[in-house]
This record gives C-alpha cells, sequence and structure tokens, in this order.
C-alpha cells in the first residue's frame, strides 16, 4: 500500500467487553464524526482509531484509557482478531472480544470526552438501541460467536 493510498485509508480498533453476567459494554456517543459513520446520541462498543503505523494492541491499550477511564484492570483482551469491518468508507476496524470480573462501569469524564452514558446490558437489548455503522454487525457476529468475519460495506 502506498502512502498515498494509506492517507485514505483509516484503521482502527473496536472491542466488545463482556462481564460475569453475560451483558455487553455499551457506551453512548457525544460527538458527531460523519466521516466515521457515528451521530451524537448513538450507541456502540468501544471504538478507537489507530494512530498511523500504531498496532493493534497499542491501539486497544489507548481504548481502555481514553474510553473506558477509571475500568478494572481485570479485563482480558482475546489475541486475535474476531473480524474486520468496514464501518465507513475507507474506515475499517478490527473487532476483539473481551471478558472481565467486574460488573463496576467506567469512570464518566462528562463532556471533556467524545464517548460517555457506559452501560451494562443484554446483547440482545443492545441490539435494539440507535447503534453506529458497523457495531450491529460486530455485536451479531459476536452473538452467533462468528470468527475470521470481514464485512464490506456494514
Amino acid at each position: 500500500m502506498t502512502k498515498q493510498e494509506r492517507a485514505l485509508h483509516i484503521e482502527g480498533v473496536a472491542l466488545i467487553v463482556v462481564n460475569p453476567l453475560g451483558q455487553v459494554l455499551i457506551l453512548q456517543e457525544l460527538r458527531t464524526k460523519e466521516h466515521f459513520g457515528k451521530y451524537a446520541g448513538m450507541f456502540s462498543h468501544p471504538m478507537e482509531t489507530l494512530e498511523p503505523g500504531e498496532s493493534d494492541q497499542s491501539g486497544l491499550k489507548r481504548l481502555l484509557k481514553e474510553e473506558l477511564p477509571g475500568f478494572p484492570d481485570q479485563i482480558e483482551i482475546e489475541p486475535e482478531p474476531r473480524g474486520a469491518y468496514q464501518i465507513a468508507p475507507r474506515v475499517w476496524a478490527r473487532f476483539y472480544a473481551a471478558r472481565t470480573t467486574s460488573t463496576s462501569l467506567p469512570t464518566s469524564r462528562g463532556e471533556l470526552g467524545e464517548v460517555g452514558g457506559h452501560r451494562w446490558m443484554p446483547p440482545e437489548e443492545a441490539l435494539g438501541l440507535w447503534l453506529r455503522q458497523g457495531a450491529r454487525e460486530m455485536l451479531t457476529d459476536f452473538v452467533e460467536g462468528k470468527r475470521g468475519v470481514v464485512c464490506k460495506r456494514c
């Protein structure tokens, strides 16, 4: 991929966190970013854009710090992504699953962050929310236990 092609291609990571009750962590978008297919008020599981040259593992650590502040350290992220999803034109996210032993919620950052309203909910209930592009497909594939998915035009 050339430097120009990379500039036109944005990569990110997405994380579905499951607690001991089988609930998934859902958050609400506070800011609109049309080019990422998200609008204020939509719901999603955590997603983060990677910096150029950044590894998935580094992006996942940053995601935990930025979107899940104060979240307990008892979280285990699967080492391999479950799939790759096109969440907007030229924007792709690799989806990872994680488990936690905690039922607490991340610390709120108020209006300073891009997300808020963190909550635990059954995956089936989360599918009934106004989800950002790609989130519904990732969550559905997670519930169905699918791996190795490549979803174009989610």
